[in-house]
């Protein structure tokens, strides 16, 4: 059905190309082949990957409306090389939208500040830990959503986005919870130099955790800031998050990403003796990351290194022992044309104190652009 969906869409672009100023047909294909070593449930475990680097085919165009007004729309869909996916079509950015001088309006599924317009922290491709897997594991796509742009003054520019909870769970007290999201992201860019911004909350987190008992985001943020201009590659990250964690079978939940790896953090516990019992899931938890990253390019290779900090997970305003990690990436980038780009990279990341192995991705990845 998918097939017959991608293809009814080719076929159909001259059509649209008739009504429209244009319509574009870009992507990626990207995969990689990796040797990676992960904590789960279950302990250390070692795998051979041959997996998809985020693969997508989009189509985008706008039609000029007069006046200084343009429409504009997008309908992007993921795409997996490595036979894995089971997305629908319009998986990912997918809106319309109006566009003036005073900035860009658009509607439908929208990604968030941190992934569409950040992660300079993270320039690799990779399976596991050969990149930024935990600090950036919040950042995501918003349904039902609304995002303006502003236009780019002096070097600075913002955005809001706003999605809806349609669905208004009820609690276990019968309550309707409230899951809406607004984002807000800040930027400053001028002759290599940046800064960025973006900060997160997603509605009465409390009471929708206490509904599910998955674990709920209550807010995060992340600023990075840095200077990218040839032939330096300079990149650094902070990052808090702050929720709840579900309870189930005496053991945390943790379905959104509020900690680094609940199995690290539910092996901790047991070691300690600790018990969770389920009142625990209405402690707030806090989370902080540090990321810097340097590369230098050398000619068509930008070798580069990132050396990450994960601090101890914080249950109820204290810190849980031996709960952080450190993390060192090693990893190159090479542009074997305009749209054609090599990459390799090994990752380690260290658990604090005995009884948790490391994890590692050793990882070589291709993407061509299109």
């Amino acid at each position: 059905m998918k097939i017959k969906l991608l293809t009814l869409a080719i076929a159909a672009t001259p059509l649209f190309a008739h009504a429209d100023d244009g319509v574009t047909i870009y992507g990626k294909i990207a995969g990689d082949i990796s040797s990676v070593r992960s904590y789960t449930a279950t302990g250390s475990q070692s795998s051979v990957h041959v997996d998809d680097n985020t693969s997508r085919i989009g189509f985008k165009g706008s039609e000029n409306l007069g006046n200084g007004l343009t429409a504009i729309w997008q309908v992007e869909n993921r795409l997996h090389v490595d036979g894995s996916g089971t997305d629908t079509f319009a998986s990912r950015d997918t809106f319309i939208g109006l566009q003036t001088e005073y900035g860009k309006l658009r509607l439908g599924r929208l990604s968030d500040y941190a992934n569409l317009d950040m992660e300079y922290i993270d320039p690799g491709a990779y399976s596991g830990v050969g990149g930024q897997l935990y600090s950036t594991r919040l950042d995501g796509r918003l349904n039902n959503a609304v995002r303006y742009d502003s236009p780019n003054l002096a070097g600075f520019s913002f955005t809001t986005t706003w999605a809806a909870d349609e669905k208004r769970a009820n609690d276990s007290n019968g309550q309707p919870t409230n899951n809406q999201v607004f984002n807000l992201g800040l930027s400053y860019e001028q002759a290599g130099y940046f800064a960025k911004f973006s900060y997160e909350t997603k509605g009465d987190a409390k009471q929708v955790n206490s509904s599910a008992q998955t674990g709920a985001v209550k807010n995060w943020w992340r600023v990075e800031a840095g200077y990218i201009s040839d032939p330096i590659y300079l990149a650094l990250g902070f990052q808090t998050v702050n929720g709840y964690l579900g309870v189930s079978s005496s053991k945390f939940v943790d379905s959104p990403g509020v900690v680094y790896n609940v199995n690290v953090l539910n092996t901790r516990l047991a070691a300690s003796g600790q018990s969770v019992s389920a009142s625990a899931s209405g402690q707030d938890v806090k989370t902080r990351e540090a990321v810097l990253t340097f590369g230098y390019n050398v000619g068509a290779w930008l070798p580069y290194v990132s050396l990450t900090k994960g601090y101890d997970v914080e249950i109820g305003g204290s810190n849980v022992d031996k709960t952080g990690y450190t993390q060192y990436v090693l990893g190159t980038v090479y542009n074997l044309s305009k749209q054609t780009r090599a990459y390799a990279s090994y990752g380690r990341v260290n658990w604090g104190g005995n009884g948790v192995n490391s994890e590692s991705s050793l990882n070589l990845a291709l993407a061509k652009y299109f």
